[in-house]
């Protein structure tokens, strides 16, 4: 089997109007240039060629995938048939069986295209160009700021163009553009895959290169400077391809954020920035003093999870012993969000009888910028210590600030392994001996031994003399 082997994919059969109908070519192995004959669809007219290269890992070596996409736009909506065809690369004969399509009519209600780009700096004129956009024109101090850069080429671009080598220049590109100071959660882009966008009206397809998104950890403005790729092109003619290959040199603008100094606080600075709330979880209710029982505290929102404190532990009195916690945290990346959650594992040891409230314990201070206020979140669950009419502690009792607690969370709470596993089956009523007790109690025993001993000694002196 050659190295190069080819294969054809087509784009979603059933799709509205709006949207583009493409068939892309996946050659395996090849860098070299390939020009393909793609066949025509009654009722739709080709919009444009994209060339682009994706490296990827076959047997432990690394190969360079080339990915040719025809695009085809639908001239009314109805029902349209892609006959077979078969493609000739590489003295390889590629075949598709073809496909019905079903174009259906605007449906604006569902938004196929990408309407929210209105940001993006382009001209009616731009028929290709690069482009930096941020999630946001202002950041407070630690609030999340996404920054991606795109190639946008409209449908109606009368090249083709080819992207070889462009991943060299986004690794260069993106050491210019990171904002310093800031925490950085990526999004690695592993395919340029050209997605349908509306952009002032005009349909484009945009291929990203670079998505990240920073929390500034200063209020100093962000300045992202002006940065270019190089691309190749030629324009398609009828018969033999042009061998007329031209660079062309597309520039990103500059672009300036500002970011905001929180409000003064006495924690400003040290506090998570974002929108956040609480989920909590108790063990079992009912305990006896000096038993342990599991408190599960967490936060779960938007902002910068990782970097999230521990509650802070706001009581100084005898109620409880609260153990250092254990943590975890999981991060999902959702468009321009970095949404999650970071779990605080506690083992908590009543010291009296009665019902305790975990508010008097328990608090954690944040700035919520949707608001521009700072917050707090603390518990709702009281721990009930000893017997109740209502409860005789012999079951489990899960408490929560909401109706029903994640089984994500549950699941962190029976499944944590830590140094204080099994404290719970622990029954702390009988006191440790104290070291200093203990020192004099071995004392006592070593001076008896020593009295018992010189007796020994003297009797048996006296029985001797005899």
């Amino acid at each position: 089997m050659p190295d190069n082997v080819a294969s054809v994919e087509l784009s979603a059969s059933t799709f509205p109007i709006e949207r583009p109908f493409t068939i892309s070519v996946v050659i395996s192995n090849s860098e070299n240039r390939v020009t393909i004959p793609f066949p025509d669809i009654p009722g739709f007219v080709k919009t444009g060629i994209t060339t682009s290269m994706s490296p990827s890992e076959v047997n432990g070596k690394t190969i360079t995938n080339q990915i040719i996409t025809q695009t085809y736009q639908a001239l009314a909506p109805g029902r349209f048939r892609v006959p077979p065809f078969s493609l000739e690369i590489n003295g390889e004969t590629i075949h598709s069986a073809g496909a019905v399509l079903v174009v259906q009519p605007s449906a604006k209600s569902s938004a196929p295209l990408n309407t929210s780009l209105a940001t993006v700096n382009t001209t009616s004129s731009d028929a290709a160009f690069l482009d930096i956009r941020t999630s946001r024109a202002s950041v407070y101090t630690g609030e999340g700021l996404a920054l991606t850069l795109s190639f946008f080429v409209a449908d109606n671009y009368p090249y083709v163009l080819d992207f070889k080598g462009l991943d060299k220049q986004v690794q260069a590109i993106s050491k210019k553009i990171r904002p310093a100071n800031s925490w950085e959660e990526s999004q690695p882009i592993t395919e340029l895959k050209p997605v349908p966008v509306l952009i002032k009206g005009k349909k484009y397809r945009e291929i990203q290169l670079f998505q990240s998104i920073f929390f500034p950890l200063s209020n100093q403005s962000v300045q992202i400077p002006s940065v270019a790729v190089q691309l190749t092109r030629t324009r398609p003619v009828i018969g033999p391809p042009s061998a007329q290959v031209e660079r062309v040199l597309f520039a990103s603008k500059p672009l300036t954020i500002k970011v905001k100094a929180l409000p003064n606080h006495p924690l400003r600075g040290r506090v998570s920035v974002g929108s956040f709330r609480l989920e909590e979880e108790l063990e079992r209710q009912g305990i006896r003093t000096g038993q342990s029982v599991r408190y599960v505290f967490t936060i779960t929102g938007e902002g910068n999870i990782a970097t999230i404190p521990a509650p802070a532990l706001v009581s100084e009195n005898n109620e409880l012993d609260i153990f250092p916690p254990e943590e975890k945290h999981a991060i999902s990346h959702f468009g321009n969000q970095i949404t999650g959650r970071k779990t605080f594992s506690y083992f908590i040891v009543p010291r009296q009888n009665g019902q305790v409230s975990l508010a008097n314990h328990f608090q954690w201070i944040y700035f919520d910028p949707k608001t521009a206020r700072y917050d707090t979140l603390r518990p709702k669950v009281r721990l009930q210590v000893g017997s109740k009419n209502t409860q005789d502690g012999s079951q489990p009792v899960i408490l929560s600030d909401a109706a029903s607690v994640s089984s994500e969370t549950a699941q962190v709470a029976s499944t944590d392994r830590s140094f204080y596993a099994g404290i719970t089956a622990m029954d702390s009523t009988r006191q440790p001996i104290r070291i200093s007790v203990l020192i004099r109690a071995i004392a006592n025993v070593l001076i008896v031994i020593m009295l018992v001993g010189m007796v020994f000694v003297f009797f048996k002196k006296q029985h001797t003399g005899r």
